[in-house]
Order: structure tokens, then sequence, then C-alpha cells
């Protein structure tokens, strides 16, 4: 089978998408398929039979912030470079991943309009709110699953200029008024909770399976943890991932037990500041390779994910449970799928940071405990995210929207 693959960025990372892209590929290429990857040109952009063909992002070159918001509503340039794509390589069927903004859905509409059988992994709740996240001010939103896309100008969800939340709720509008979802065959939630909340949003059901993340299981669980003992925060530095709550609960944990946070976001530059000023045990290290990421995580007493929002199915949580590290989670969207509380790991209340400090503490002082919920968490990561079954479904997803 040749599989077209879609999705913004073709690199390694830095955000969950880029990693599920990447690693589906790898897995349908093992299974003996043709992929071939289509996404935007940019620095770092991978290997792929079609390089040269790759488009700008949209919006690339505009001179306002105006320009710029509404080129990422629709590319013409995307929509020329995939259809001449698709007739080149004359797919079986097309994966589409994250597009929005950069490609754009452009790309469904070329798919459509050439017959390619077409499937969609939901990474966030787009199709649905024009902000991502379902997500506003501090805290979950579901204003806009009734239409109302207004909510997101009204409420300035979407950082930046106003007219990008302006651009955002045009584009739902149109989408809406145009059936776009309904050029999809099949969507893939990776949790049941997304799921729900899509289709509350007005996607069919009958089209949204649910096919949740695979992530490649350590051989063993990891023998021991690095002393003295850290906890692990690797993800983006934004508000809805709870990072303010996590530095309220760094300044609780037990002296000598610092913090490392791997990752960038729009809230680097204040989290640094506020580390320094208030001298708390955290180390931000920045964005780093996967393969460090890795060799982190191994050697934490503990990951974490504090999040806010209502998480997909992170793959921060995936792969700490594919090492044997035990997790302290938020109990929020579809992290309560993936983290058996007291048994792989602990759920605290998103926000909470007392609870959050003194999840993380029980994990750090009592290494007996923590190492039994971590061979319990990679158990779980082979028996229910196992890379070959999840080939094995989305093959299936792909089989029957080919003969539909």
């Amino acid at each position: 089978m040749r599989v077209l693959l879609v999705g913004n960025h073709w690199t390694d990372g830095p955000g969950g998408a880029e990693t599920m892209l990447v690693l589906t590929a790898d897995l349908l290429r093992r299974a003996g398929h043709e992929v071939v990857p289509f996404a935007v040109a940019e620095e770092g952009t991978l290997p792929t039979p079609v390089l040269d063909r790759l488009p700008a992002a949209a919006g690339r070159g505009s001179r306002t912030r105006f320009g710029a918001a509404w080129a990422g509503t629709w590319s013409p340039r995307s929509y020329r470079a995939l259809a001449g794509v698709i007739d080149d390589v004359r797919p079986d069927v097309a994966h589409v991943h994250h597009v929005f903004e950069r490609l754009t859905t452009s790309v469904l509409d070329a798919l459509r309009r050439r017959g390619v059988p077409t499937v969609m992994t939901l990474h966030d709740y787009k199709p649905v709110c024009p902000n991502f996240r379902l997500f506003t001010e501090g805290a979950p939103c579901t204003r806009c699953l009734s239409g109302r896309y207004v909510e997101v100008v009204r409420h300035q969800c979407l950082e930046g200029s106003r007219w990008r939340g302006v651009a955002a709720a045009a584009d739902a509008y149109v989408s809406r008024a145009r059936r776009l979802y309904e050029r999809v065959d099949g969507f893939v939630a990776p949790s049941g909770f997304l799921r729900d909340r899509v289709v509350e949003g007005g996607l069919p059901a009958d089209r949204v399976r649910v096919i949740r993340n695979p992530v490649v299981a350590a051989a063993q669980p990891r023998a021991a943890r690095q002393e003295p003992p850290y906890v692990l925060y690797a993800g983006r530095l934004v508000a809805e991932k709870g990072v303010g709550p996590l530095l309220a609960a760094a300044s609780r944990l037990p002296s000598g037990v610092r913090v490392r946070l791997l990752g960038s976001g729009r809230l680097e530059g204040q989290v640094r500041a506020q580390v320094a000023d208030e001298a708390l045990p955290v180390d931000v290290l920045g964005p780093l390779p996967p393969a460090q990421v890795a060799a982190h995580l191994r050697d934490a007493a503990v990951a974490v994910l504090p999040a806010l929002w209502w998480e997909n199915c992170p793959m921060a949580v995936l792969e700490a449970g594919a090492q044997g590290v035990p997790v302290v989670a938020s109990a929020v969207g579809g992290i309560p799928e993936l983290v058996d509380d007291g048994g792989t790991g602990v759920l605290v209340p998103p926000g909470d940071f007392a609870a959050l400090a003194r999840a993380l503490t029980g994990l750090v002082e009592h290494p007996d405990d923590a190492a039994r919920m971590g061979a319990a968490g990679w158990v779980r990561a082979r028996e229910r995210h196992d890379p070959d079954r999840h080939v094995s479904d989305l093959l299936g997803l792909y089989a029957e929207v080919g003969a539909g």
C-alpha cells in the first residue's frame, strides 16, 4: 500500500503531532508499506521523495499580522503542491495529521477533489474549537462546541494578534458551512475523551474511531533512578500545560530534589525569570533532541504532567511508561485513560500545586513504590500501546475508507 502522510512538520519533534507522524511512517515502513511524507518546507525537514515539492508555510512572507492570519485559513500554494504530488505519487490512502495554519485545510480539498481516501488523526480539538484546546481564561471551555465560534474573538483565546482570532473564527464558520470535515472518510481519536468532545461538537460519530497512540517500550523497565533524585517535565512551556502550578510545587519538594524542565514555549522567558528571582530548585534545560529527552527521562525519579487543559493522549505520559518511570499527572481529559491512579502513577486535581507537591514527594521519598508503579506502567504501555497493534488498526481503517 502507498500511504501519503500529510502534516505541518516532517521533523524530529518537538511536539506530539510531529512525534506521531514520524513514528507512524516508521511503523508503516516496517510493515512493508510505502510512505510518502508531505509537509511544509523548513529547516530540519527529514528526507522524503517529494522534498523539492514541499510548499512554504502559509503566511510566510506576509507583511502584516492581518495577512499572516488570513493566509493560515486556506493556502493556494499548499493546494497546488499537494495536488501535483497526488497526481505523481497516486497514493492508495492519505493519512492527515496536524495541518492547521501552516499547510491549512486546503489539503483536504486537494485530496477530496482527486478522490484520495482520507484518514485524519485528531491531535487536538481544532475541528470543533478555533483555539485548538477547548481552554480559555485558565480553564476548560466548551462554548465553541455549540458552533458559537465568535467566542474565540470575544475571549481572545488565541495568542498573538486579534486578527488571528478573527481569522480562526471565520475559518471555523466557513468550514462548518462547507461541511469541510465530511470530506474526511475516517477520523482517528487517540482517546475516548477527545472522541466524545468532537462528536459533541458536530463530527459524525460513525466516522470517529478510537485508536490509541503507540509507543516503543524499552526492553526492560529502568533499573534505578539517578541520585540525587529529580522530577522531569518534558513538554511545551505554556500555561495550559500547568507550568505555573509546577513551579509553585517545586518550592515544596524535599531538600535536594530538583525539577528539570525540557522544552520551550511562550512562557520560557517568564519561567527562567521566576526561577532566578525565587531561587527555585528548577533547571530550565530548553528543547533537546529526542534521544537526550529519553536519557533524562530514564534516570528521573518521576515524570510529571500537571496539565490544566483537556489533554488528549499525551506522549509525555506514554514515553514515561515505556521507560518504566512513574507519572504524576492531572486528572483531566484523556490522561485518566493512560494512568492507573495508584497503580502506574498518581492523579491529582488540575491546578492544585499542594496536591501536586505531595504526590511528587511521596514517590521521591518511597522509591520502592515508585519502582513498582514504573514497572506496572511499562507493562501497561506494552499491552495497551503496542506499535504492531496500532499499525494493524490503522491498516484496517485504511482498508475500510478505501473500500468506501
